[in-house]
């Protein structure tokens, strides 16, 4: 019998707010933009974070700025930034000491040509006096001239001199996109244009991003499934000095635009994003070039987002997940600490769309929780709520549960095969075994179709209990095959691969099978052979986390009163006949 148990996938279920009433879930696209910024005034004040949103008309307001006081935890109407909700603008903001630079710009799902289309910088100046920020008069940076073109998707970023640079993307006759450039070297009185950085065959999308002492511009395009781009320059290199184009990465970003990037304060920038393919990835840029993407979810839907901050060293991910298209989300969260992601967490299953993300670039070592903003609404196709989450960062008492740590570590080898010796009707003194097990020379290979049960072989070595298994194993898209810990009698915890290519974290015990996770396991075939990992940690409750090919996909903590503790054997397992298994190692975590 099988059954599914209550400890699912690791959830730190936080109280969603609504903070403001908009249009649409698309309030805060572009996910690229930083649509709000925290600024420490001083003088005995908490900071202030401030919030750009584009309310589409909702209590009569279009763009609007909103500020809190309370950690991000409540906002209240501060200022109009562009009123006119016909015009769906948005805004990018940054910091420029106890100041506000922002740039806005037409964004919608279509871009068609309108003279109304144009890019607007506006510096808003902070008054210690009252404790506010007063807009300037806003700079028209790019000006569409007629009804032939349209500029778009408007960012901003401030270099080591302090000077601030403008990229937007202008629409062409054709329908391809110029990524145009602007400089201003008098805090944003005045912009000169400078030449263009590159030019795609449809709408573009991107990010500029300065890392330092260098700026960055990354870009892709809608639909085009061509290569990523990038251009560098130094901060200290003439004004119209650029390095040449160059593909940063062999696949396109969705849209151009499904991304979030940040520096990460040593001269490198983290870049999340969602391929063409709809999945979504996380790279990290040293400076000079792009390292190995790292699958973070491959649920695949066109709404998934990502939003990031920077807590010092720790990178803080959060992104939505379609369980019914267009109508129910879920928000999840992923932590980057010493070079691994921890497992997900669901941070808000209610069953709304939850859109566009945005979340703020870095906050300072010690904050208590990471805020995540979403539009949220019943579907697609109707009003809503601006929604805030939190990540707790530290432990403020038993319900205040931080995210689950990565997995940990591998400490001392237990017991490791390869299965090369002759072949063999056994797989040796080490194994216990039942149903029929063979070695081929370069495998072990299960023998029997078994339909009352496994055939399982088990490491005689391996007694563990906080450890971890690994194997890799091909089953040719039939049925199922695991590895498994804990193994004793007829109890066991196992990772399981099944037919279809996903993943199941289960408990065996007293003849009931019992599922206490499920996941996509990731290949692109299930044909293909995976890596499996399981681990497991604890006595009551135990911490269970499963990877397939380096990737976590199921963190799970079993408190069930049928926990199985203690020492048990790690081994193989599959109800079926021709089942290859091979690299097969165990590792204590103690």
């Amino acid at each position: 019998m099988v059954g599914f148990s209550t400890a699912l996938l690791a959830t730190v279920l936080a109280t969603a707010t609504p903070l403001m009433p908009v249009s649409a879930g698309n309030a805060l696209t572009l996910p690229a933009h930083r649509h709000g910024v925290r600024i420490d005034t001083g003088d005995g004040r908490p900071p202030t974070w401030l919030l750009a949103v584009q309310q589409g008309g909702k209590e009569g307001r279009g763009l609007s700025l909103y500020r809190s006081e309370d950690g991000a935890r409540t906002f209240r109407f501060s200022a109009a930034i562009q009123q006119d909700a016909s015009h769906a603008d948005r805004a990018e903001l940054i910091a420029v000491g106890k100041d506000v630079a922002l740039v806005y710009s037409w964004e919608s799902s279509s871009l068609k040509p309108s003279r109304k289309h144009d890019v607007y910088f506006q510096r808003w100046r902070y008054r210690p006096a009252s404790h506010d920020w007063a807009p300037e008069p806003a700079v028209r940076v790019f000006d569409a001239p007629d009804d032939s073109t349209a500029y778009s998707r408007a960012l901003l970023a401030r270099d080591s001199k302090g000077r601030l640079w403008i990229q937007a993307f202008r629409l062409e006759r054709e329908g391809g996109s110029t990524a145009v450039l602007a400089v201003s070297t008098d805090d944003g009185a005045s912009f000169q244009q400078q030449a263009s950085l590159g030019r795609v065959k449809r709408r573009g999308g991107g990010r500029l991003l300065s890392l330092g002492s260098k700026l960055v511009f990354v870009y892709a395009m809608h639909d085009g499934f061509e290569p990523t781009r990038l251009r560098i320059r130094d901060d200290d290199d003439p004004l119209d000095t650029w390095s040449p184009v160059r593909e940063a990465f062999s696949e396109g970003i969705y849209h151009g635009a499904a991304l979030s990037a940040l520096a990460d304060g040593r001269g490198g920038m983290h870049l999340v994003y969602k391929d063409e393919s709809e999945r979504l990835f996380h790279r990290y840029f040293d400076g000079s070039a792009f390292g190995p993407r790292t699958m973070l979810e491959d649920s695949r839907d066109w709404a998934m987002q990502p939003a990031i901050t920077r807590v010092g060293s720790r990178l803080y991910v959060f992104y939505n997940v379609m369980r019914s298209r267009n109508a129910s989300y879920e928000l999840h969260a992923r932590v980057l600490e010493g070079g691994r992601f921890s497992a997900p967490v669901v941070l808000d299953r209610r069953s709304t769309f939850k859109g566009y993300l945005t979340a703020f670039e870095s906050l300072p070592e010690g904050s208590p929780e990471v805020p995540c903003f979403f539009g949220d609404t019943p579907d697609t196709g109707t009003s809503g709520h601006v929604m805030r989450v939190a990540l707790p960062v530290s432990r403020g008492g038993e319900d205040d549960a931080p995210p689950p740590p990565p997995p940990p570590g591998p400490g001392q080898l237990l017991f490791t095969d390869a299965f090369s010796r002759s072949s063999s009707n056994s797989l040796g003194s080490d194994w216990k075994l039942s149903g029929l097990w063979l070695m081929n020379g370069q495998r072990a290979v299960s023998d029997l179709d078994n339909p009352n049960g496994d055939d399982l072989a088990l490491a005689l070595p391996s007694r563990c209990a906080d450890c971890e298994v690994e194997a890799r194993v091909q089953h040719f898209a039939e049925e199922e095959a695991g590895v498994v810990l804990r193994a004793r009698d007829t109890a066991r915890y196992a990772l399981v691969l099944l037919w279809d290519g996903r993943v199941q974290l289960r408990r065996y015990r007293d003849g009931r099978v019992t599922v206490l996770g499920e996941a996509r396991g990731g290949q692109g075939s299930p044909w293909n052979p995976a890596v499996l990992t399981l681990s497991a940690r604890g006595s009551g409750p135990v911490m269970l986390t499963g990877s397939v090919d380096g990737q976590v996909r199921l963190t799970v903590t079993d408190s069930d009163p049928g926990v199985l503790s203690g020492e048990g054997l790690a081994g193989l397992a599959t109800p079926i006949a021709g089942v290859w298994f091979d690299d097969f190692q165990v590792r204590s975590l103690k």
